[in-house]
């Protein structure tokens, strides 16, 4: 999204441009469930909504985002300085932030577009390159209408009839976590692996994760299933659970466990065997350019 101008500029007179507008946020474990039992939103400025309180669909408490305008439109990581930002101001909204619950923080890039909305439509001097650029806060909230909006803006310009066999509707992957007893006794009956947890923090399964890896454009990655299932999301963060989603993505995946990644190829977790002639050697956590001396 935050690419979407040099895709435009490549092909208009009429140039757009993005700033990467970065904003950091504070992830706490679910045992601050009632902390707040609302969003508290803070005045806004010219920057947005400002921090935030809030609690999540989940259970967790989230606070952030910062709003920092910045020239890398890659640079998605935290920062100190930021992250005190986020406490400090998050204290203004509610005393007593449970500071030691955090689990995690991240951080997400904003399109802002020099002028300040949404550009949606077919490009004025282009005729068949539709722009979705500038799609800042609520875009998230706005994405369904906005794909409807521009479907129906490239069909009146293709005159393409509609897909009658179209399927609306993905087919979800069941939830042990909000499961009824029922439904788990029903889901356990058809397929044992759903009785397998994989992920103490969030109770996901081997069955859930099966599905997830199984289904069309499925998982491939560890954070292709956490987008899915949200292994990985809970209070240890991944640290317990690694290990045997790792196993299963590379059994179901047909490849060596040393090729499976968290999220792009250069995010590897395994570097090799700690015994170099030993194929069912223990793996190696990030061994790579140490010494046998280092590594000891």
């Amino acid at each position: 999204m935050v690419y979407a101008d040099r895709f435009h500029n490549m092909v208009s007179a009429h140039k757009l441009h993005i700033t990467p507008r970065r904003g950091e946020y504070l992830l706490m474990d679910k045992k601050t469930l009632g902390f707040v039992h609302a969003t508290i939103f803070q005045c806004p400025t010219k920057m947005g909504k400002g921090v935030l309180v809030t609690p999540t669909c989940h259970g967790n408490l989230l606070i952030g985002p910062t709003a920092e305008d910045i020239d890398d439109k890659e640079a998605t990581a935290t920062t100190a300085k930021g992250l005190a930002e986020v406490l400090a101001k998050a204290g203004l909204s509610a005393e007593h932030i449970p500071v030691r619950q955090v689990i995690t923080s991240f951080c997400g890039l904003r399109a802002h577009e020099d002028g300040g909305d949404f550009i949606l439509g077919e490009c004025a001097d282009c005729p068949g390159f539709f722009d979705a650029a500038g799609i800042e806060s609520p875009g998230l909230t706005s994405a369904p209408a906005i794909g409807v909006y521009m479907a129906e803006l490239i069909q009146e310009k293709d005159r393409r009839p509609e897909k009658k066999n179209f399927t609306a509707k993905r087919k979800g992957i069941p939830c042990m976590a909000t499961a009824s007893p029922e439904e788990r006794r029903r889901l356990v009956a058809e397929n044992p692996l759903y009785a397998n947890v994989v992920c103490r923090c969030e109770l996901v399964t081997e069955g859930e994760i099966m599905d997830a890896i199984h289904r069309p454009l499925g998982a491939k990655t560890l954070d292709g299933i956490k987008r899915r299932v949200r292994a990985g999301m809970g209070r240890c963060q991944a640290g317990f659970c690694t290990p045997k989603q790792m196993d299963i993505l590379a059994r179901e995946l047909g490849t060596d466990i040393g090729d499976i990644v968290k999220s792009g190829p250069e995010a590897r977790i395994l570097e090799g065997h700690t015994k170099e002639d030993d194929p069912v050697g223990t793996i190696a956590f990030g061994m790579k350019n140490r010494t046998d001396t280092e590594a000891q």
